[in-house]
């Protein structure tokens, strides 16, 4: 067993009084997871609820619901199609509380000019480069606001959008004010999808597993998850503060073992932390742990990585982390394998260890010493969040952890390992710019959102009735408490596309590119197929 350096961190206990008195249990007191590939859908790659609170341990606290389930689409979709891929609706604009002083008139543009075909070179290319055809389109959603009172009316707008969290740079509106930039602010929602079992909806599926992500496929998901506000009131509010949670860290450093060697049979030299605990009392989250094996019954777990050999990208300056949350563990051992095997034919390795530091701090302390490292490596690996501050993405994965992973009284199967890499931070999710208008007494402004939408479409792969065919969708009044006293759409073809089905009521033949809506129609859509040369 290799000897423990023991080290004690300050406390940072400010957490609220109410989240701390729901958290005592944590004391020694505890009573007790690029876009949507759906294997429901039979797509020919490889395939792999929204609550948000602090049940940790079993613990007292109530979840806040803040979305509904997706399911699998299907029937409820008007005429429209349900795509295996749906990029979400284009959504009104809401102010920040209600104000009857204050109406609108929306008229939206779906601009189709980046269907213009554009010659891009490629040394790799016999002709030297190729034609590439973009399925995006170019929305312009702009509101005439009015003040009908004697008084200025100081206002707060939000625009609501559908973005992964790391693309939130590429798909974010601009938003204007009588053709002025407005200062925004960033408001990210949770994870706007659920769970479903492996392969659910196929022969042998488990419908009622939480293995795969199962993301929103058509706009009443997103009716489901925005319809009582809140979703939203939880992307305005503060987050969850977790300093009030104690942990107990383990941090293992400068991994060693004799090296890498096929024909001594020393194929994969592993290192296995085994340690007891009492499962109803502890929770274990690790990092850079990838092997496992529980028993609840005998009170004992095993967590195992791969020791990086010379050469390896992460040789020497990885740390590797098991972070007890409520009692602590007890006898933790390290051993060495010559293989990454967890069962009784692994072959014990002499010569392996680490460098163990062993300190007590809290839960946020700890998360916040682990992420940036995680996102050093998301980094090298070409996953850089851009145009977000460490706050967002740190917020975003902690609620996901506290939602869905193994703290959560509801964990999802996805994250049941306690493997911190396994929570995605950068799922779908609604988002809103927030912004600061005046209305000046009597008058009118124009409020304008313009973006780049991204297309519903199904897989190429997939024969179905939709190949080749993509969709773009609009609600008239979800999530919104702005009076709109009217509402037009306007289609900017450009002579690139001719429309499978809809229900805006355009009509190239006829010139008909500019339509009123009606506020009652919740949602209207727009699949089309490509004009080809």
């Amino acid at each position: 067993m290799n000897r423990l350096d023991y080290m004690v961190q300050v406390e940072d206990l400010h957490a609220s009084p109410e989240l701390r008195s729901r958290l005592t249990a944590l004391a020694g007191e505890v009573k007790r997871p690029r876009r949507r590939l759906r294997p429901w859908m039979g797509v020919c790659a490889a395939l792999a609820v929204v609550f948000l609170g602090v049940g940790v341990l079993n613990g007292t606290i109530p979840l806040l619901r803040i979305g509904g389930s997706s399911g699998s689409g299907g029937g409820g979709h008007d005429e429209a199609s349900t795509f295996m891929s749906y990029a979400g609706p284009i959504f009104p604009l809401t102010l920040g509380e209600e104000n009857d002083s204050i109406t609108a008139e929306r008229n939206t543009t779906l601009d189709f000019s980046p269907w213009e075909p554009v010659w891009v070179e490629s040394e790799y290319r016999e002709e030297g480069g190729y034609w590439s055809r973009s399925s995006d389109i170019l929305v312009t959603d702009s509101y005439t606001l009015t003040n009908s009172s004697g008084e200025d009316q100081a206002v707060t707008v939000l625009y609501p959008f559908v973005s992964g969290l790391y693309e939130t740079d590429r798909l974010r509106p601009v938003l204007t004010l009588n053709g002025r930039e407005l200062q925004t602010e960033l408001r990210i929602g949770t994870y706007s999808g659920s769970f479903e079992g492996a392969w659910a909806g196929t022969i042998g599926g488990d419908p009622d597993g939480s293995v795969n992500l199962n993301y929103a496929d058509g706009w009443e998901d997103y009716q489901a998850l925005l319809a009582d506000g809140s979703y939203l009131k939880n992307a305005l509010g503060p987050g969850p503060d977790v300093t009030g949670v104690p942990v107990t860290v383990y941090r293992l450093t400068n991994p060693y073992s004799p090296p890498k060697d096929e024909e001594a049979g020393i194929t994969n030299p592993s290192l296995r932390a085994t340690f007891h605990l009492d499962y109803s009392k502890t929770k274990i989250l690790t990092y850079g742990f990838h092997g496992a094996s529980f028993d609840p019954e005998g009170g004992t777990m095993l967590q195992d990585f791969s020791i990086p050999q010379p050469g390896d990208r992460d040789c020497g300056t990885k740390a590797y982390y098991l972070i007890a949350v409520g009692e602590d563990i007890q006898d933790l051992t390290l051993q060495g394998f010559a293989t990454g095997r967890l069962d009784e034919e692994a072959v014990p390795l002499d010569g392996c260890g680490a460098t163990v530091e062993r300190y007590e701090t809290n839960l946020d302390a700890a998360l916040r010493e682990i992420l940036p490292q995680h996102l050093d490596l998301l980094e090298m690996e070409g996953h850089t969040p851009t145009g977000l501050t460490f706050e967002q993405v740190y917020r975003a994965f902690l609620e996901q952890l506290l939602s869905y992973g193994v703290l959560s009284d509801h964990t999802a199967e996805r994250y049941d390992s306690g493997w911190l890499e396994n929570i995605e931070e950068g799922l779908d999710r609604v988002c809103w710019l927030e912004a600061q208008v005046t209305i000046p007494a009597g008058e009118s402004v124009t409020v304008e959102a313009s973006f780049t939408k991204e297309a519903s479409f199904d897989y190429a792969c997939a024969d179905t009735k939709n190949r080749g065919v993509y969709g773009y969708d609009l609600v008239t009044q979800l999530g919104s408490d702005l009076t709109c006293t009217g509402q037009t759409a306007t289609l900017e073809d450009r002579g690139l596309i001719e429309i499978v089905r809809q229900n805006f009521g355009f009509d190239l033949e006829n010139g008909v590119n500019t339509v009123t809506l009606d506020p009652a129609q919740e949602h209207y859509y727009l699949e089309v197929r490509r004009i080809t040369e």
